[in-house]
């Protein structure tokens, strides 16, 4: 049935179908349904629209016995503003459900702390993200999710409502036809086999969610100050953002920036070059996100100057001579040694200044757990002096003395023994460099077998490679030695 008749511009056929969708599946298919919330206006719009059906089939006296996951994501990394809006929408949402005897469960889930962005490009060193390497979706977002759905649904069997829409973009559009499931209105679910997803509000478009929103009360989410939120993100002023209409929240077809803004980590490395939401955020006077901006700037910059500045050749993990190969023959850098991560004195100098913003701010930004893990991995890589420490006790971060500290420290002590008495000043060391020789002292004394597998660069070699590196050239994999520091020890 296609209704023509339209309610304050927003056409009852695309809501009802979308009503009809959920209520179809809910009562007609066995499998439990999870939504996926994002706090973004797609994803509060479903949620809305669940509800209503629910309502609905309580006044039919239907009977509700099947429970609804509401999952949120949190990476720990959101703008402040949205997380404080994520955190008082979950906790509105519960209320909302309790009240209404709505069979609606709330979860909330988080990366593990190995895998959170500070960890990641502080601690691994790992690049920021980019369109061909975007590895911070998989760690912030997909495995937590995956984990939390392997609990939910231990056979895989679910339905995940999402409000992803077809015109957000041409490319998302095609995908959204290509895993349509013939004659159902369901989609594939490639990440699970006995899933599939539904997309209630796939055709409908930005103007349609707004309406949408703007004739829902204020009882389940904040939808005033989510609106005020994209509004301020967009960059636009009040009046470009208008509402129009004797006393409603109707949009103008010429108004809709302020509709398309980009939420997530403050941190977001995909938005090249300045972050629009930042700097819209910060232009209407949202408190310190010019000092988020500056950071997040500056570590952009600092990272963008080849690999020749800031990459590492040394693989503490696995034997030596990775070759680039990406691309094939045809590409430049094929048969290149491979960059590792982000030089070590690059994330010291980003850790100190992230622990300056923090002060700043006065508000955690990076935790203690974070620190322990950051110091972990620096100590693989040769930080005997255990700076992530001394860095946070001198910004009056309390290092605790548990087994695992103590562990650290006793590695970094014999380390430091050992570097001192059989590296430092021998008649080998002047072939490597001061960063080689105690990243070797520490692997050394965690594991002295399994030194000679892994790759200590001359200062030769790593000269070499970062030459290549700067030239853009290919590589001959025999043009270097690739003798092990192991050799002369």
């Amino acid at each position: 049935m296609h209704m023509t008749l339209a309610y304050n511009n927003l056409e009852i056929s695309i809501l009802s179908t979308a009503k009809d969708l959920l209520k179809y599946y809910y009562l007609n298919d066995e499998r439990s349904m999870c939504v996926s919330y994002s706090g973004g206006k797609d994803s509060t719009a479903v949620l809305y629209i669940v509800c209503e059906i629910l309502h609905d089939l309580q006044k039919e006296n239907r009977s509700l016995d099947k429970k609804i996951y509401i999952i949120n994501s949190n990476t720990l990394a959101e703008l402040p503003p949205l997380l404080k809006h994520l955190e008082n929408s979950l906790d509105m949402i519960r209320s909302y459900a309790l009240k209404n005897n709505l069979p609606i469960m709330v979860e909330e889930v988080f990366p593990e702390t190995k895998d959170t962005l500070n960890v990641q490009l502080l601690g691994v060193g790992m690049p920021p993200p980019s369109n061909t390497f975007r590895w911070c979706t998989d760690k912030l977002k997909v495995n937590p999710i995956d984990k939390k759905i392997r609990v939910l649904f231990p056979d895989g069997e679910f339905i995940s409502v999402i409000g992803t829409r077809k015109d957000e973009s041409f490319s998302r559009s095609a995908r959204i036809e290509k895993l349509s499931i013939k004659g159902t209105n369901l989609k594939i679910n490639d990440r699970y086999p006995n899933a599939s997803n539904l997309m209630p509000i796939e055709d409908w478009t930005t103007k349609d969610v707004w309406e949408y929103l703007f004739k829902q009360t204020n009882n389940l989410v904040n939808i005033d100050f989510l609106w005020k939120l994209y509004s301020d993100a967009s960059g636009k002023d009040a009046n470009e953002c208008s509402f129009v209409a004797a006393g409603g929240k109707d949009i103008d077809d010429g108004k809709l920036g302020c509709g398309v803004s980009r939420f997530g980590c403050w941190q977001c490395y995909m938005v090249r070059d300045t972050d629009k939401s930042l700097d819209g955020l910060m232009n209407s006077g949202y408190e310190n996100i010019d000092l988020y901006k500056e950071y997040r700037d500056w570590y952009w910059n600092l990272t963008q100057q080849g690999w020749e500045k800031t990459r590492d050749p040394y693989n503490h993990r696995t034997q030596v001579k990775d070759l680039y190969n990406k691309g094939g023959k045809e590409n430049p850098k094929f048969g290149m040694t491979m960059p590792k991560g982000l030089k070590l004195q690059i994330r010291k100098n980003s850790f100190k200044r992230l622990l300056e913003l923090q002060d700043k701010l006065d508000e955690e930004i990076i935790t203690l757990n974070e620190i322990i893990l950051i110091q972990e991995r620096w100590l693989d890589e040769g930080d005997i002096t255990l700076t992530a420490f001394r860095h946070a006790r001198k910004h009056n971060i309390k290092i605790p003395t548990d087994d695992k500290v103590r562990t650290l420290r006793t590695i970094a002590k014999n380390a430091k023994k050992y570097y001192k008495q059989d590296l430092y000043e021998k008649e080998f060391s002047s072939k490597f460099s001061v960063f080689t020789l105690k990243r070797f002292a520490v692997q050394y004394i965690k594991d002295p077998k399994k030194v000679e597998s892994k790759f200590f660069p001359s200062k030769e070699e790593e000269k070499h490679i970062r030459k290549e590196w700067k030239q853009n050239k290919k590589v001959e994999i025999f043009s270097l030695s690739f003798i092990s520091l192991s050799f002369y020890v």
